[in-house]
Protein backbone atom coordinates (compact mmCIF):
# COMPACT_ATOMS: atom_id res chain seq x y z
CA UNK A 1 0.00 0.00 0.00
CA UNK A 2 1.59 3.01 -0.80
CA UNK A 3 1.50 6.19 1.51
CA UNK A 4 -1.38 7.74 -0.90
CA UNK A 5 -3.57 4.76 -0.72
CA UNK A 6 -2.74 4.84 3.01
CA UNK A 7 -3.97 8.52 3.04
CA UNK A 8 -6.87 7.90 0.91
CA UNK A 9 -8.29 5.27 3.91
CA UNK A 10 -7.80 7.37 6.36
CA UNK A 11 -9.50 10.82 5.06
CA UNK A 12 -12.51 7.71 3.90
CA UNK A 13 -12.72 6.65 6.91
CA UNK A 14 -13.18 9.91 8.56
CA UNK A 15 -16.05 10.73 5.75
CA UNK A 16 -17.93 7.87 6.96
CA UNK A 17 -17.53 8.67 10.17
CA UNK A 18 -18.79 12.40 10.10
CA UNK A 19 -21.32 10.83 7.65
CA UNK A 20 -22.43 8.46 10.48
CA UNK A 21 -22.68 11.17 13.24
CA UNK A 22 -19.59 11.09 14.87
CA UNK A 23 -16.92 13.32 15.24
CA UNK A 24 -13.28 12.80 14.85
CA UNK A 25 -11.15 13.87 17.77
CA UNK A 26 -7.93 12.89 16.19
CA UNK A 27 -6.36 12.33 12.40
CA UNK A 28 -2.85 11.90 11.68
CA UNK A 29 -2.51 11.52 7.70
CA UNK A 30 1.19 11.38 6.30
CA UNK A 31 4.04 11.18 7.65
CA UNK A 32 2.52 12.99 11.91
CA UNK A 33 2.84 10.28 14.58
CA UNK A 34 -0.09 9.45 16.60
CA UNK A 35 -3.06 7.33 15.77
CA UNK A 36 -4.65 7.84 12.10
CA UNK A 37 -7.98 8.60 12.81
CA UNK A 38 -10.13 8.46 16.14
CA UNK A 39 -13.69 8.51 16.20
CA UNK A 40 -16.14 9.30 18.69
CA UNK A 41 -19.72 8.95 19.51
CA UNK A 42 -22.13 11.43 21.63
CA UNK A 43 -21.07 9.38 24.50
CA UNK A 44 -17.57 10.21 24.45
CA UNK A 45 -16.83 6.57 23.57
CA UNK A 46 -13.62 5.88 20.93
CA UNK A 47 -12.91 3.81 18.59
CA UNK A 48 -8.94 3.62 17.25
CA UNK A 49 -7.90 3.59 13.10
CA UNK A 50 -4.94 2.03 12.40
CA UNK A 51 -4.02 1.79 8.76
CA UNK A 52 -0.67 0.04 8.00
CA UNK A 53 1.30 0.27 4.68
CA UNK A 54 3.49 -2.38 5.47
CA UNK A 55 2.12 -4.94 8.20
CA UNK A 56 3.76 -5.32 11.29
CA UNK A 57 1.41 -6.32 13.90
CA UNK A 58 4.23 -6.67 16.55
CA UNK A 59 5.61 -3.01 16.20
CA UNK A 60 1.99 -1.66 16.10
CA UNK A 61 0.56 -3.80 19.24
CA UNK A 62 4.15 -2.54 20.99
CA UNK A 63 3.40 1.30 20.31
CA UNK A 64 2.52 2.34 24.04
CA UNK A 65 -0.86 3.91 23.21
CA UNK A 66 -1.88 0.90 21.57
CA UNK A 67 -0.75 -1.47 24.13
CA UNK A 68 -2.27 0.74 26.64
CA UNK A 69 -5.23 1.17 25.29
CA UNK A 70 -5.63 -2.77 24.63
CA UNK A 71 -5.04 -3.67 27.98
CA UNK A 72 -7.15 -1.41 29.57
CA UNK A 73 -9.79 -2.63 27.19
CA UNK A 74 -9.72 -6.36 28.35
CA UNK A 75 -9.75 -5.37 32.22
CA UNK A 76 -13.64 -4.23 31.58
CA UNK A 77 -16.82 -5.63 30.84
CA UNK A 78 -17.74 -1.91 29.23
CA UNK A 79 -14.73 0.16 28.69
CA UNK A 80 -15.06 3.80 30.27
CA UNK A 81 -14.04 5.58 27.11
CA UNK A 82 -12.57 2.65 24.15
CA UNK A 83 -14.64 0.60 22.39
CA UNK A 84 -12.15 -0.81 19.99
CA UNK A 85 -9.12 -0.63 17.41
CA UNK A 86 -9.87 -0.76 13.63
CA UNK A 87 -6.71 -2.49 12.10
CA UNK A 88 -6.47 -2.26 8.24
CA UNK A 89 -3.77 -4.08 6.44
CA UNK A 90 -3.49 -5.48 3.04
CA UNK A 91 -3.10 -9.08 4.98
CA UNK A 92 -4.08 -9.36 8.18
CA UNK A 93 -3.78 -13.74 9.15
CA UNK A 94 -1.65 -13.62 11.74
CA UNK A 95 -3.03 -10.13 13.42
CA UNK A 96 -4.10 -12.05 16.55
CA UNK A 97 -1.16 -14.37 16.99
CA UNK A 98 1.78 -11.28 16.88
CA UNK A 99 -0.63 -9.41 19.04
CA UNK A 100 -0.66 -12.12 21.41
CA UNK A 101 3.11 -12.83 21.34
CA UNK A 102 4.11 -9.13 22.68
CA UNK A 103 1.54 -9.48 25.34
CA UNK A 104 -1.47 -8.22 24.43
CA UNK A 105 -4.54 -10.01 26.36
CA UNK A 106 -6.34 -12.77 23.55
CA UNK A 107 -10.18 -11.76 24.80
CA UNK A 108 -9.72 -8.52 22.80
CA UNK A 109 -10.29 -10.99 19.75
CA UNK A 110 -12.38 -13.06 20.99
CA UNK A 111 -16.76 -13.35 20.78
CA UNK A 112 -18.60 -10.69 22.43
CA UNK A 113 -15.70 -9.22 23.94
CA UNK A 114 -13.77 -8.47 20.47
CA UNK A 115 -12.22 -5.43 20.69
CA UNK A 116 -9.71 -5.69 18.08
CA UNK A 117 -11.20 -5.58 14.14
CA UNK A 118 -9.12 -6.54 11.53
CA UNK A 119 -9.91 -5.43 7.70
CA UNK A 120 -8.13 -6.33 4.59
CA UNK A 121 -7.81 -3.24 2.67
CA UNK A 122 -9.59 -4.75 -0.93
CA UNK A 123 -12.40 -4.98 1.71
CA UNK A 124 -12.03 -1.64 3.49
CA UNK A 125 -15.13 0.22 1.93
CA UNK A 126 -17.60 -2.50 2.24
CA UNK A 127 -16.80 -3.15 6.04
CA UNK A 128 -15.42 0.40 7.72
CA UNK A 129 -18.91 1.64 7.82
CA UNK A 130 -20.53 -1.46 9.34
CA UNK A 131 -17.84 -1.39 11.65
CA UNK A 132 -18.01 1.99 12.49
CA UNK A 133 -22.05 1.91 13.59
CA UNK A 134 -21.60 -1.69 15.04
CA UNK A 135 -19.27 -0.33 17.35
CA UNK A 136 -19.72 3.26 18.15
CA UNK A 137 -23.68 2.94 17.74
CA UNK A 138 -24.18 0.04 19.72
CA UNK A 139 -25.10 1.63 22.65
CA UNK A 140 -26.62 5.08 21.29
CA UNK A 141 -28.75 2.64 19.10
CA UNK A 142 -30.10 1.05 22.20
CA UNK A 143 -30.63 4.49 24.17
CA UNK A 144 -32.45 6.21 21.56
CA UNK A 145 -35.17 2.74 21.38
CA UNK A 146 -35.69 3.79 25.11
CA UNK A 147 -35.11 7.18 24.87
Amino acid sequence: MSTKTHDELIEKAVYWARSLGYSVTDKNVGTKTGADAIFQNHFEEKVILEVLSRPNFKQLFKKPRIREALVKISKYTTPPDILGLIVVANRITNLKKHAIEVGIPANVFEGKKQKVFAVRECDFKEVIPVLLVSILGSRASAYARWA
